[in-house]
This record gives C-alpha cells, sequence and structure tokens, in this order.
C-alpha cells in the first residue's frame, strides 16, 4: 500500500525525470531514491544541457570551476534529487562539486593553459606534452579504479559510457576539451587509458610566430596575401602541426566583409572579430560558425557532409570546413569551389603533391569522373598547400608553401615556392637529447602570372609581392624582426 509520504517522494522523483525525460531514459522507473553515481551522471548531463556557449569558452579554468559549481547549486536546488547517504544537501553539493570539477592526479594538467595535451596508458603512467616536447608528469593514479572514476568524469557529459561492449569512446570533457578513452578489456595488461587534447583559448599572433621562427617576414607577407586575393589553400601536415592555428591567423586576413562560414568538429577557430578589438564590443565581421556531429553519430543530421551543403546555400564568399576525412566531405568541397565559392580547410598529408594525391584519391572514391579530369578540377580549384610539420626539437614550422599551377595527366603542376631547409641538430652530449634543429627558410621559386593577375584584380599593389616576382638570389636570407610599417608597405 502506498503511504502518502511514498506518493510525494514517487512524484518527487516524476517531477525529476520530467525536467530531464529524454536523456535520462537509463535511470526512469528505478527507485525512488536514487544512488551517489546517478545522481552524478545527471548533474552532469543536466549542465551539457543548460550550459551556455559562453561558458563552454570559457577561458580562465578558475572562472570556469566557479560557473559550474552555480551550474551544481542549480541542479540540487531546482531537482532536489534524494540520493543515498545523502540527506544534507549541502552535502550533496559539496560531493558533487568534487567529483565534477577535480580530475585527481591530471587537475593541474587540466588547468595549465601551458599543456597541450594529457595521456595516460594506465594508472601509472601519465604523460603530458607542452611547448611540442612530451614531458613525463610526476603525480599518477592510486589505482585502477581510480582511474575510472577519472574517466567517467572526463566522458561524463556523452550519452555513451565505456563498457567491455563499447570499450572505444570518443567525447569532450565538460571544458570542451576532446578526449578519447579505452576499456582495460582491450588492453594486455588489463588497464584503461585516455588521450586529452586541448585547446588553447589564446589567440597566437603572426608576431609571435614570425618571432619563433615558424616562418619569415617575408613568407607572412605571403601567406597573408593568400586569402586577401581570394585564392583557396589547404594547410596539409602530421597531427599536432599546428594546422588549424595556422588557419585561424590566415582566415583573419580575409575581409571582414566577406562572408565566411565555417564547419568544425569541435571548433577551434575563434573567427569574431570586434571594434576596437574589445570584449563586447560591435562585431564587425560576417562570419557563421557550425560544429558538425561524428560520421558514426546518427542521432544528428549535422554531419561535416550535411552542412557542407547547406553552407551552400547561404550565401558564402569563403567555405572553412575545419578537416577533410571522407570522400563525401572532399567531393562537396570540390563542388563548392566549381560553383563560385573560396574554400580553406586542413588535411594530413605529408607534402603539397601528396595532399594533392590524398584528395584525389578520396574524391574518386565518391565520383565516377575519369582521374584525369578530377584532378584538373582539384587543381583548378586549389591555388596553393601550405606544408607545416612540428619538428624532434618542438618547434613548429611552415616547411612549404607551394602555388597549385595545374595538372598534366596524372601529375599535379606544383611550383613552391618556400621550403625548410635542415642543416643540422644540437643535442645534449650526455643524453643526445634533441634542444634545436638548425635550419633555415628559403624562397626557391617565384609567383605564376596567373596568382600576379589574381592579386592585382583582388586589388592588391604590385608593390606588396613584388619580391615574390622574380627569381630567388643565392644570397637573400629570410629576416625574422616584425616591422609593421614595412610589412605593410
Amino acid at each position: 500500500m502506498l503511504t502518502r509520504g511514498k506518493i510525494s517522494d514517487m512524484q518527487q522523483k516524476v517531477s525529476f525525470q520530467t525536467n530531464t525525460n529524454e536523456d535520462f531514459e537509463q535511470i526512469k522507473n528505478k527507485y525512488t531514491t536514487i544512488n551517489f553515481d546517478e545522481a552524478l551522471e545527471l548533474c552532469q548531463k543536466y549542465i551539457t544541457k543548460v550550459a551556455t556557449n559562453a561558458f563552454r569558452r570559457e577561458s580562465d579554468p578558475a572562472r570556469k570551476r566557479e560557473i559550474t559549481k552555480s551550474y551544481i547549486y542549480e541542479f540540487v536546488d531546482t531537482q532536489k534529487p534524494v540520493v543515498e547517504g545523502y540527506v544534507d544537501l549541502a552535502k550533496l553539493k559539496g560531493a558533487l562539486i568534487d567529483e565534477i570539477t577535480q580530475y585527481g592526479p591530471i587537475t593541474q594538467a587540466m588547468e595549465d593553459t601551458s599543456i597541450d595535451e594529457i595521456r595516460a596508458n594506465g594508472p601509472d603512467q601519465i604523460f603530458v606534452e607542452s611547448g611540442g616536447k612530451t614531458i613525463q608528469w610526476e603525480q599518477h593514479f592510486s589505482d585502477r579504479e581510480h582511474m575510472e572514476r577519472i574517466i567517467s568524469k572526463l566522458i561524463g557529459v556523452s550519452k555513451v559510457r565505456l563498457t567491455p561492449k563499447i570499450p572505444m569512446v570518443n567525447a569532450r570533457t565538460i571544458e570542451g576539451y576532446r578526449v578519447n578513452a579505452t576499456h582495460a578489456e582491450i588492453s594486455p595488461y588489463d588497464v584503461p587509458a585516455f588521450v586529452i587534447r586541448k585547446f588553447s583559448k589564446k589567440s597566437i599572433t603572426s608576431e609571435s610566430m614570425i618571432k619563433n621562427e615558424s616562418f619569415s617576414v617575408n613568407m607572412f607577407k605571403l601567406l597573408s596575401l593568400i586569402p586577401k586575393a581570394d585564392l583557396s589553400w589547404v594547410t596539409v601536415g602530421p597531427t599536432g602541426s599546428g594546422k588549424t592555428t595556422l588557419n585561424e591567423l590566415l582566415v583573419k586576413e580575409i575581409d571582414p566583409l566577406s562572408r565566411i562560414i565555417t564547419i568544425e568538429n569541435p571548433s577551434e577557430m575563434r573567427l569574431i572579430r570586434r571594434e576596437g578589438n574589445s570584449k563586447h564590443g560591435k562585431i564587425i565581421n560576417d562570419v557563421l560558425q557550425y560544429e558538425s556531429v561524428s560520421d558514426d553519430d546518427d542521432s544528428s543530421p549535422a554531419t561535416m557532409e550535411n552542412l557542407l551543403v547547406n553552407a551552400m546555400r547561404q550565401s558564402p564568399h569563403w567555405i572553412g570546413p575545419g578537416e577533410l576525412r571522407t570522400p563525401g566531405e572532399f567531393a562537396t568541397a570540390l563542388r563548392a569551389a566549381q560553383t563560385g565559392h573560396y574554400f580553406f580547410s586542413t588535411l594530413h598529408a605529408e607534402g603539397d603533391t601528396e595532399a594533392i594525391y590524398r584528395f584525389l584519391t578520396a574524391y574518386l572514391m565518391a565520383s565516377n569522373e575519369p582521374a584525369e579530369l578530377a584532378l584538373r578540377n582539384i587543381c583548378s580549384a586549389l591555388k596553393f598547400v601550405i606544408f607545416q610539420e612540428k619538428l624532434a626539437d618542438g618547434t613548429r614550422k611552415v616547411t612549404s608553401i607551394s602555388e597549385v599551377i595545374g595538372s598534366n595527366g596524372l601529375k599535379p603542376i606544383v611550383n613552391q615556392i618556400y621550403r625548410f631547409v635542415c642543416e643540422d641538430v644540437i643535442e645534449e652530449e650526455s643524453t643526445h637529447k634533441v634542444l634545436k634543429i638548425v635550419g633555415r627558410h628559403e624562397r626557391v621559386g617565384k609567383l605564376s602570372e596567373n596568382v600576379q593577375q589574381a592579386m592585382l584584380k583582388a586589388g592588391i599593389k604590385r608593390s606588396r609581392f613584388e619580391f615574390l616576382t622574380t627569381d630567388p638570389k643565392k644570397d637573400e636570407k629570410e629576416v625574422y624582426e616584425f616591422d609593421e610599417y614595412n610589412f605593410i608597405s
């Protein structure tokens, strides 16, 4: 027989479920009182549901934690869940805050803005990447169970759980970082693992990249003219080489009134520009950014390919898919380029020619065109290939800038303008640890007449690219001291 108290409890439970209905199917109709793990799951999903974009992009870890605490308070105060062992709601709030805002031995690494990546190969094997170099992390998890609890917290905002039947999970942390976790079941050592890839909230400037010799002053003069002249480009290179960072820098050289639509997964580029560079100033550029779902996620039609198709109906001047992966994405990007849109993107390849062949191979998997015709269309749409690498000393450098001239049969015709030449390695004598890669950037080619005409038609004075129209000289040296006056002139 149901008592009034039990009915009240059930009503409270039903109310709690109603507010979060479609997200919490697994917990529905279970018990009037829930355990802490269930409360934790509901709280994490509540935060995911109510969190704003401003919260997700908040760069200050302390501020992020404070906002998260406020969401936890809001969850407990509005939902009033009945949790085993937590009669006092203040105690429940404290326990949820500890579980959600702290990450055990990697808490400091999560908050350190100089750390780009965190990798755990087991409870006592944690490595971080900072400044392009891998460092062994001194702290560790107490045991496998401790590590699994932290993994559950990291992927808590995802609807998928790490289980023997689902041994691999791609998710986003509550901070918006990308995380891949694997179950102990698929490890020969019976341990779980995870990789967290963080995204810097601080914009990198051309001045800092020139100072770090990522490229020279003259190289950036050329790089900045590519988007200004409406010349489509792709930035290629290995994972972690800084492709997206470089593209963000170049996209900011596009005229603010040229409409830009980007599609990323996850969203990394910060392209909104405000009057006077003020945080609350009027937005001055016409930019629309989307975040696509993974291709294996059939819960939403917002895949990269579908969003690319939709973007073409939104009057873009530029379309920027974050990274081209599937054959359909390559085919749609080429279609966009052939229908009056300019595009920029990134892809994984080992050089300029290899990038074009990768584009061709992927495109042919989605098209019945003859290979020669397909290659001709690709080389007609794509004007520049920028190759960026992360060297053994941790530095990231643009190692090649190439103009795509056209094709001859099944061979792309590529005109390399700049390249990086390695000369030697400075290492620590006792350990042979690499300290510095010694090398130089050098100009090895000149712009074609077609590109020169494109720049002039785009309203770019000849004096701004005149130095790129003659054959390179043997004694020509690249400089890495940024002078704004000389750069503009």
